[in-house]
């Protein structure tokens, strides 16, 4: 996934990744050289500071891919911690199992769940403190009212590529941008949750829980 800044800025601010844990580096190289999207480091640390100072102890992922966001989530938390992952791809669990299994420093359990991340989390009778949307993007504003229920008060909703490569800007959007523009409005026309975007890579957002 490409940055919305110039070439120049986003070398500035790679320059400027704390350093971190090498099993990260290995799924960056693998993610760079399968195309395969993940959110990568930029957005990593947001998720890890995030997590740090709303004190987050469960964490629900709709679309885990193979665990990359996963695990900035489970280094921020305190002990006991549980992130749910949600994944179609067996692959790409396996994938993730054998990634996460070589990280002796976690303080949270991270559980993948193979099916439809919005199924699953309807189906779910517990509330998160943070849940945090990769879905499909047709999907956002699906998710947008089921999250409502499922989170905790002061809870976390965060959501990838809210800006869609700039493209929500458009005038005749297609249906990916479409619910991405629909969501986005949702989230900030909304009483129960106040909200932000951060432009940082693709667009990340970030709306707390009111109520």
């Amino acid at each position: 996934m490409s940055s919305l800044f110039s070439n120049d800025l986003s070398k500035y601010l790679d320059a400027h990744i704390m350093e971190r844990h090498s099993i990260f580096k290995e799924m960056e190289r693998f993610a760079a050289e399968k195309d395969f999207p993940i959110i990568g480091p930029q957005v990593g640390q947001l998720l890890y500071i995030l997590t740090k100072i709303s004190k987050a102890n469960s964490v629900f992922e709709i679309g885990s891919g193979f665990g990359y966001s996963a695990l900035w989530f489970a280094l921020a938390m305190e002990n006991n911690g549980r992130v749910i992952c949600t994944e179609y791809n067996e692959d790409n669990i396996k994938r993730a199992q054998d990634y996460l299994h070589t990280v002796d420093t976690l303080r949270a359990t991270i559980q993948f769940e193979k099916g439809n991340g919005i199924e699953i989390l309807t189906a779910s009778n517990n509330r998160y403190d943070i849940i945090f949307n990769d879905a499909n993007k047709e999907d956002y504003p699906q998710v947008f009212e089921i999250a409502r229920s499922k989170l905790k008060k002061n809870g976390l909703l965060i959501s990838d590529n809210v800006l869609w490569h700039g493209q929500v800007t458009e005038s005749r959007p297609d249906g990916k941008t479409a619910g991405v523009v629909e969501y986005n409005k949702a989230i900030f026309n909304s009483d129960d949750f106040f909200s932000s975007i951060i432009p940082i890579r693709d667009g990340v957002s970030v709306s707390i829980k009111l109520v």
